[in-house]
């Protein structure tokens, strides 16, 4: 059973505190104690699984701050959590800058506050394992890059979703990588084995999109001369991915349902009832919603089909994900055309940070391969990018009040500031001048609480 329980190291040089602090957290957890910061070093050595460390601050000899220094520089992503009953003689803001610690509760604050910090501690320590591993799963197996929030999120559904054998519809703007998920999905899944099937809904004529559905009897329709299985057939056991789910006549709608209800379906000019068993991802940039009020798109398919609903986030709201995505695409472009490969300078990355990427993942990717290929430099300089973006269209946009512009450039900056920062909320405050309070304020009223 102890193997289940996530490991924390309680640190204190007050033999009655360790004791009260094992008795609080025994029941939930694998304690392991330390009464000195050699001690709590030589424990975590020996525990390297351990999920987060309670450290006292204020000890003999070696004291909780110079101890979490020495145990980062072999778990540098362990969340510790600085407990002390001497708040005078540190300053939190000082140790929050310098120590990146990931809480700082004083040993007067309630149970419940300390209960609560150390539950999401261990929880901070999980996720991000898990999502380290998935985020390499998911690199390495299907090129989806990024390290954001916001990918996390994505690489933690994909994670479920592939456990399960429920529809799924993946909702984004073109170039977010739709496709990328879904095989995300199945490559994942107990499917695995067996055909991932694609097909693009966007045909003109209703007959191809169902004859590649279903499939087809000789004579058909005109151009139907041989018989044929559809995806249906030939992914039997695995998925199918329906891109631009939104395109599709309202009959072949219908059809559709009829295969996620019962997979049941007929080959076009055919009276054989055939069943099949697939999982179906659709996907779209259309908004269904509407479609469905303008009767465009059948509401029981719908229902049927947003069981499970995947947002790709945009390019521009995960700019931070834009070296490792321009890294990647480097690396891509270097052995495809087995040529050297070449670096963008910060000032370049500055103009990819502020550009509003209407094209997302995908326009990103041409950029890098266009500048490798035009670029005479190994370098590739801010004007450079600047020179390639100014050839592309831009996207019109909506007429903004100075407040709303105000608001925009507030945004932009934090974003860029955090990036540098590591996420460092008190450094970035620094930087931009501002007390640590009204950061977290001003982080609240612009909606960025999440970065």
């Amino acid at each position: 059973m102890d193997e289940l329980r996530s490991k924390i190291l309680l640190v204190d040089d007050d033999r009655s505190v360790l004791e009260m602090l094992d008795e609080l957290f025994s029941d939930d957890y694998t304690t392991i104690l330390a009464s000195s910061g050699p001690e709590a070093i030589q424990k975590a050595r020996e525990n390297l699984d351990v999920a987060c460390a309670l450290m006292d601050i204020k000890m003999p000899d070696m004291d909780g701050i110079e101890a979490n220094r020495e145990i980062k520089r072999f778990l540098p992503d362990l969340p510790v959590i600085f407990h002390t009953g001497y708040p005078g003689d540190y300053l939190e803001d000082e140790i929050e800058a310098t120590e990146k610690p990931f809480d700082y509760v004083l040993k007067g604050d309630s149970i419940p506050r300390l209960t609560r910090s150390v539950k999401h501690a261990v929880e901070s320590h999980q996720l991000k394992h898990d999502n380290r591993r998935l985020t390499r799963y998911a690199e390495h197996n299907f090129g989806i890059v990024g390290k954001s929030k916001k990918m996390g999120e994505i690489y933690e559904l994909i994670r479920k979703l592939s456990n399960c054998v429920a529809s799924a519809v993946v909702l984004g703007e073109t170039g977010t990588g739709k496709e990328l998920v879904s095989k995300a999905i199945h490559f994942n899944s107990e499917r695995r084995d067996k055909n991932f099937g694609i097909l693009n809904c966007n045909h003109k004529n209703s007959d191809l999109v169902e004859s590649d559905l279903f499939g087809h009897k000789k004579g058909a329709f005109t151009d139907a001369k041989d018989d044929r299985i559809g995806l249906f057939e030939s992914a039997n056991g695995g998925t199918v991915f329906l891109d631009d789910i939104g395109d599709l006549a309202l009959e072949t709608q219908n059809k559709l349902l009829r295969v996620l209800d019962t997979g049941e379906f007929y080959r076009m000019g055919d009276s054989k009832l055939r069943k099949c068993d697939v999982r179906v991802i659709c996907a779209t940039h259309r908004d269904l919603d509407k479609m469905v009020e303008k009767g465009d798109f059948r509401r029981d398919l719908y229902y049927r089909l947003k069981t499970i609903i995947i947002e790709l986030p945009p390019l521009r709201d995960r700019i931070e994900d834009i070296p490792f995505l321009v890294n990647k695409f480097i690396q891509q472009f270097a052995i495809e055309e087995r040529c050297r490969p070449k670096i963008f300078d910060e000032g370049a990355y500055d103009v990819l940070y502020d550009h509003d990427w209407p094209g997302n993942v995908r326009e990103l990717k041409h950029l890098v391969e266009a500048l490798l290929s035009l670029t005479e430099s190994d370098i590739v300089m801010a004007e450079d990018v600047h020179a390639y973006l100014r050839r592309k269209p831009e996207r019109e946009k909506k007429a903004q009040t100075l407040n709303e512009m105000v608001d925009d450039f507030k945004k932009e900056t934090i974003r860029k500031t955090l990036i540098k920062t590591g996420n460092n909320r008190s450094k970035a405050a620094l930087l931009l001048g501002m007390d640590r309070a009204n950061f977290h304020k001003l982080l609240k009223r612009l909606e960025l609480e999440d970065l």
